[in-house]
C-alpha cells in the first residue's frame, strides 16, 4: 500500500513537469509580460489604458488559469480553456508586434541626423557609354562654384573605379558645364542631383537628351538645429519642406514645398502658413544674397531653416521632410484622402482632372494636385494653397479610425518616406496625447504673396523668375503666428 502511494505521488510530480497546460499558460503570462512591458518603453498609449489594460489581462489570467488547474473544472471547460488561450496568445503576439512596429517607425523617422548628395555621372542619352568603365581617357566636366567639395570627392571615386587616366575641366556656371556637354567638349558631367532642375532653366528637356550611367552617394551629418520644448503643453513651429525628388527622402534637392506648421497643443489649433518656392529673400548659405527659397534645400535643411528664420523673424523648433515618394505611400496606406477641391481643373499633363467640391485621391493623384501650378490661375500661389489643402486631408484622415484599419501599411509607408529632428520621445508624447484627449484639431489655413519680377539668381548665374514679398501678407501671417504660439 505504501508502494502505490509513493508511485503515484511520482506520478503526480512527473506530470506536473509534463503537463502541456504548463506551457500553455506560461507562454501567455510570458506574453502578457512582454506587452505591458513594451507598452511602458514606447509610451504612447496613455497610463490610463495601460493600467486598464493590465487588470483586464490579470483578471483574464487568473480565469485561463483556473480553467486549466481549477478541481473542479470538466474536461470540456479545460478543452474551451486551451482553445481560449491559444486565442489570446495570438492577440498578444499581434499586439506586441504592433507595438513593437510603432517603436521603430518612432526610431526610423525621429532624430534624423543625415542628408544625402547624390552625385551623378551623365552623358548624352545617344552616346556610346553605359557605365563608368566606359569612360576610360574621357573628358569630364563640373561646375565647381557651388559644390567643389562634393566634387572633389566623386573625381577621388572614379580615379578609384577606373583609374586617372581621364581629363578634366572646371566651369563657373552650370549653363557653361550644360553646354559643353551638348557641343561635346565634354563626354561627362559630374552634377550632384540636388541641382539637377536649374539645368531646365537652359535645357527643358535635359531629364529626355541624357542619362545617368553611374551614382556615388556622399552621407553627411546634419546639424543639430532644434529647438526643444515640451510638445505636449508648449506651442511650437514646424518647418515642412518637400524635396522635388523621389527615392530616398534624405537626398538633398530644391525645397519646393514650403510650410510653416505653428502648433498649439493647449488649444489643439493648428496654422499652416504656406511660402512660395520662388520667394525672393537673403539666403544664409549664400553669404546673405537673394535668392528664390527653393534653392536653400540644394544647400540642405540647415540652410532653408535658418534662411526662413531669419526673414520671418520666428523661432523654427523642428523641421519635417517629404518628397514626391512620401507623398504618395503615405496617402496610399491612409487609403486615399478626401480634398475640398474650390476650382475645377486638369492637370497640365493631362493625367487627371479634378472637379469642384470633396474629391477622393489615392496617392499619385494627390501628389498631380499638390504638384499642380500652370493650369490655375493663381499659378504657384494656388499650388501653394492645394498643398495645404492636401496635407490638412491627410491630417484629419490620419486622426480617424483609418490609422487601426490599415496600421502597419500606415506604419510602413512612414518609416521609409519621412524625415524629423523631433526626437523619439516627443514623438511619442504627442501620439500619447493625442490618444488621452481623442480631441479634434482646428486647422487654418494662410499664405503669403508677393509680385513677380526678374532678378538675379546666385545658384543659377542668371537672372530668373523670382517673387518679390508682399511684407503686408508677410506680416500678417507673422502676427497670427505669433498669436497662436501665444495663446493659453
Amino acid at each position: 500500500m505504501q508502494k502505490t502511494n509513493r508511485q503515484k505521488n511520482l506520478n503526480l510530480k512527473k506530470k506536473w513537469y509534463q503537463d502541456a497546460r504548463t506551457y500553455f499558460v506560461g507562454l501567455l503570462f510570458l506574453l502578457m509580460l512582454m506587452i505591458i512591458l513594451q507598452l511602458f518603453i514606447v509610451k504612447i498609449i496613455p497610463m490610463k489604458y495601460i493600467l486598464i489594460a493590465i487588470v483586464v489581462m490579470a483578471l483574464l489570467a487568473y480565469v485561463l488559469w483556473w480553467l486549466q488547474f481549477g478541481k473542479r473544472v470538466n474536461k470540456i471547460n479545460r478543452t474551451l480553456g486551451k482553445v481560449l488561450i491559444v486565442f489570446f496568445c495570438a492577440l498578444l503576439i499581434m499586439g506586441n508586434l504592433y507595438i513593437n512596429k510603432a517603436g521603430n517607425t518612432i526610431g526610423k523617422i525621429a532624430g534624423s541626423d543625415t542628408e544625402t548628395d547624390s552625385m551623378s555621372i551623365i552623358v548624352m542619352k545617344n552616346s556610346s557609354f553605359e557605365e563608368l568603365s566606359d569612360l576610360t581617357n574621357a573628358r569630364f566636366g563640373a561646375n565647381e562654384t557651388t559644390d567643389k567639395e562634393n566634387i572633389e570627392e566623386t573625381k577621388k571615386d572614379i580615379t578609384d573605379q577606373i583609374g586617372s587616366d581621364y581629363s578634366y575641366q572646371s566651369f563657373d556656371s552650370y549653363e557653361a558645364q550644360a553646354k559643353a556637354l551638348y557641343e561635346g567638349t565634354i563626354d561627362a558631367m559630374i552634377l550632384n542631383e540636388a541641382y539637377r532642375g536649374l539645368m531646365e532653366n537652359s535645357h527643358p528637356k535635359f531629364d529626355d537628351e541624357t542619362k545617368v550611367i553611374y551614382t556615388f552617394e556622399i552621407t553627411k551629418k546634419v546639424k543639430a538645429i532644434s529647438k526643444n520644448v515640451d510638445v505636449t503643453n508648449t506651442p511650437f513651429n514646424v518647418y515642412i519642406s518637400g524635396i522635388d525628388t523621389y527615392g530616398p527622402v534624405t537626398t538633398k534637392s530644391r525645397s519646393d514645398v514650403n510650410m510653416i506648421a505653428t502648433i498649439n497643443p493647449n488649444t489643439h489649433q493648428i496654422v499652416l502658413t504656406s511660402i512660395p518656392r520662388d520667394f525672393y529673400i537673403s539666403q544664409t548659405c549664400q553669404a546673405g544674397a537673394k535668392d528664390k527659397l527653393t534653392h536653400t534645400g540644394i544647400f540642405g535643411v540647415d540652410c532653408t531653416i535658418s534662411s526662413v528664420e531669419q526673414f520671418f523673424g520666428i523661432d523654427i523648433n523642428y523641421y519635417a521632410r517629404v518628397n514626391f515618394t512620401s507623398l504618395i505611400d503615405i496617402v496610399d496606406a491612409l487609403g486615399g484622402v478626401t480634398v475640398d477641391n474650390p476650382v475645377a481643373f486638369t492637370a497640365s499633363d493631362g493625367t487627371y482632372s479634378y472637379e469642384a467640391g470633396p474629391v477622393y485621391m489615392d496617392g499619385a493623384k494627390a501628389l498631380r494636385f499638390a504638384r499642380e501650378r500652370y493650369n490655375l490661375s493663381g499659378g504657384d500661389r494656388d499650388r501653394g494653397k492645394n498643398q495645404m489643402r492636401v496635407l490638412t486631408a491627410m491630417i484629419n484622415k490620419a486622426i480617424s479610425p483609418a490609422i487601426i484599419t490599415n496600421y502597419t501599411g500606415i506604419m510602413n509607408a512612414v518609416g521609409g518616406s519621412f524625415q524629423t529632428n523631433m526626437s523619439s520621445g516627443e514623438i511619442s508624447s504627442l501620439i500619447n496625447m493625442q490618444l488621452n484627449e481623442m480631441s479634434g484639431w482646428n486647422i487654418e489655413q494662410q499664405a503669403v504673396n508677393g509680385s513677380g519680377d526678374t532678378l538675379y539668381s546666385p545658384a543659377n548665374g542668371f537672372n530668373s523668375y523670382m517673387m518679390v514679398p508682399d511684407m503686408d501678407t508677410v506680416n500678417a501671417a507673422v502676427s497670427r503666428i505669433k498669436a497662436v504660439l501665444n495663446t493659453k
